[in-house]
């Protein structure tokens, strides 16, 4: 039932399918950072204040982060090597599609993020089903490995599985309504028992987070939302696109006036963790 609502949903929305698993990240940001495409940067400090808050409660000083729908490692640009959207964007729409190779992105990306300093001590892993993308942000040097696999359709690989056992968080930025809980679901499943990672997923707020919420209470999960907050995500392609979210929305009894009516989609911040995680440092303690 999940996936055919997120189906309804998603058939409202602007396809920019093509760009998604290209052989560099050029038409990605040429097209969505027209749109003023910003997640990832708007989702950063609370993901930071996450990571620091899981390393107090395990006491780890090393994370390992598993990026799920990670594209060309975007979110591994902004939160280990600090850049913004806007940086990321200048630097793509500089280098021509007519006269640049990919190849010579990649060895330009290469230089910079492999030579570079990161700003932050954390490895990134990534999940894409977009093959191209994905292994795009590990040859590039954003992510630290890269997972080409569809969790919708097929159970990890071992090699995939043995990768996913060895990471502390899932963090997710706008893939929960192309994923259902199918996928979060094979991902525990690789876990040991008594190292469950947290989950820290921005959700659209077309979307409903309820039934990946329930799937992680099986597991013994609580998940928590960071109330009164929203995140942009990108503008509106168009009137029908806002339209269309607009009655999503309303079907939910859920108000758009000064917030997806004023022009952009609206993400909201989940936080799923066992629960003796939860009790011991709430979300309001380090999320403000």
């Amino acid at each position: 039932m999940t996936e055919r609502s997120y189906q309804q949903a998603n058939a409202g929305k602007a396809d920019f399918e093509w760009t998604y698993n290209r052989l560099d990240p050029r038409s990605y940001f040429q097209v969505l950072g027209a749109l003023d495409y910003a997640i990832p940067e708007r989702a950063a400090p609370i993901f930071l204040k996450t990571f620091d808050a899981y390393a107090t409660a395990r006491r780890r000083d090393a994370l390992t982060v598993l990026d799920l729908g990670c594209s060309y490692g975007i979110n591994a640009a902004v939160l280990k090597y600090g850049r913004t959207m806007e940086e990321l964007r200048e630097h793509y729409n500089s280098l021509d599609e007519q006269e640049i190779a990919p190849r010579d992105v990649l060895r330009a990306d290469q230089t910079d993020f492999f030579d570079g300093n990161p700003k932050r001590d954390i490895a990134i892993v990534g999940i894409d089903r977009a093959q191209f993308a994905s292994s795009y942000g590990f040859w590039a040097g954003l992510l630290d490995d890269a997972i080409p696999e569809d969790f919708e359709l097929n159970d990890p690989t071992p090699q995939a599985a043995s990768t996913i056992a060895r990471c502390d968080l899932v963090i997710s930025t706008g893939v929960v309504g192309y994923v259902t809980e199918r996928t979060f679901t094979r991902i525990l499943r690789c876990q040991p028992e008594n190292e469950m990672p947290w989950v820290a997923s921005f959700v659209l707020r077309m979307f409903d987070y309820g039934p990946v919420a329930a799937t992680l209470e099986q597991f013994g999960y609580v998940t928590e939302k960071l109330a009164g907050r929203y995140f942009r995500q990108r503008r509106f392609a168009d009137d029908a696109e806002r339209k269309h979210v607009e009655r999503l929305l309303e079907k939910r009894n859920l108000c758009t006036s000064g917030l997806e009516a004023n022009g952009h989609y609206l993400a909201e911040f989940y936080l799923s963790r066992p629960a003796c995680d939860m009790k011991a440092a709430p979300l309001t303690s380090f999320l403000r």
